[in-house]
C-alpha cells in the first residue's frame, strides 16, 4: 500500500509541476543569453533541496521515497549503453568515458567498473565533488573533474578529447536553447576517437503544447527548457559528424516523461 500511495503522490506532484510549468512558460521568449545566464546562476549557486534533487544527489528528496531508485537509474543507463553498443558493433575495451552532466553520479558509478578513466563534466564544482565521491566509494577507476560554463562548452574540448565513449543523460532538456544542445553534440563529435560511441538523452516534442520548449523562466521550467522533435535531433547528430545507430524512446519513467536516447558512432576516416 505504501508503494501505491507513493506512486500516486508522485503522479499528482508531477501533474501539478507540468501545469505550473505550462503557465509559467507563457509569454514572450527570453533571449538565449538571458536564459544562459539564469541557468549558470541556478546550477552554480543553488544549495536547497530542490537543487539537490535536480542535480540527482543520492540523498536528495527526489530519491527519498525509493532508496534503490538512484542506483537503478544508473544501471538502466548502463544497460541502454550496452544494448546500443551491441547494435553498433562497438566493443567494450576499458574505454575512456566522458560523463557530460554527471550530476550526483548514478550513471558514473554504474559505468566506472567498465572504464579505465572517467571524465566527469558538470556546471558545479560541488556536483563534481559529489560525483567523484560516489565513484570512489564503489570503484578504483580514476576520475578527472571538469567544470564547464553553460555558454562555453567548447572551452573544455581539450580536456574531454580522446574519449571512446561519450555519455550525456538528463542534460539536454536543461540547456538554455537547442543551439546550446547542438554545441554540446559538436564537442562530443570532436572529442570521440574514430569509431567511438556517443549515447545521449534528450526530451522529445510529441506535438502537444506541454512538450514544447519553454524559452523563459529557467528556474521554474528547467526540466522542460529545451525539447527536440525526433527527426530534428537525428538530423542534428548527423550534421555534427555523428552516425546515428539506434533511438530508444521511454515515454515515462519514475523521474519524468518523453525521454529519448540516441546512440551514434563517430565514423572511421
Amino acid at each position: 500500500m505504501t508503494d501505491v500511495s507513493t506512486r500516486v503522490r508522485g503522479l499528482v506532484d508531477r501533474a501539478r509541476r507540468e501545469v505550473a510549468s505550462v503557465v509559467a512558460g507563457r509569454g514572450p521568449a527570453q533571449s538565449p543569453t538571458r536564459r544562459a545566464a539564469d541557468a549558470s546562476a541556478y546550477w552554480r549557486d543553488g544549495d536547497d533541496d530542490r537543487w539537490a534533487s535536480n542535480s540527482h544527489f543520492r540523498d536528495s528528496d527526489a530519491f527519498a521515497d525509493d532508496a534503490s531508485l538512484w542506483g537503478r537509474v544508473g544501471r538502466e543507463h548502463l544497460e541502454l549503453v550496452r544494448v546500443a553498443a551491441r547494435a553498433a558493433g562497438w566493443t567494450w575495451d576499458s574505454p575512456r568515458v566522458v560523463d557530460w552532466g554527471c550530476g550526483g553520479g548514478s550513471t558514473a558509478v554504474a559505468v566506472a567498473p567498465e572504464a579505465r578513466e572517467l571524465v566527469l563534466v558538470d556546471l558545479s564544482a560541488r556536483t563534481l565533488a559529489e560525483c567523484a565521491r560516489q565513484v570512489a566509494a564503489t570503484a578504483d577507476t580514476p576520475t578527472v573533474q571538469v567544470e564547464v560554463d553553460v555558454d562555453a562548452p567548447e572551452a573544455v574540448a581539450g580536456q574531454v578529447a580522446g574519449c571512446d565513449l561519450f555519455l550525456s543523460f538528463y542534460v539536454l532538456e536543461l540547456v538554455p536553447s537547442q543551439e546550446h544542445g547542438a554545441r554540446i553534440l559538436r564537442v562530443a563529435a570532436e572529442a570521440l576517437v574514430p569509431g567511438g560511441l556517443a549515447v545521449v538523452q534528450f526530451k522529445y516534442d510529441d506535438g502537444h503544447r506541454a512538450s514544447r520548449p519553454r524559452r523563459r523562466g529557467y528556474a521554474q521550467n528547467l526540466a522542460d527548457m529545451t525539447t527536440y522533435t525526433i527527426p530534428d535531433f537525428w538530423a542534428l547528430a548527423e550534421s555534427v559528424g555523428l552516425r546515428p545507430v539506434t533511438l530508444t524512446l521511454v515515454p515515462e519513467n519514475e523521474l519524468d516523461r518523453r525521454y529519448a536516447y540516441l546512440a551514434a558512432l563517430k565514423p572511421q576516416p
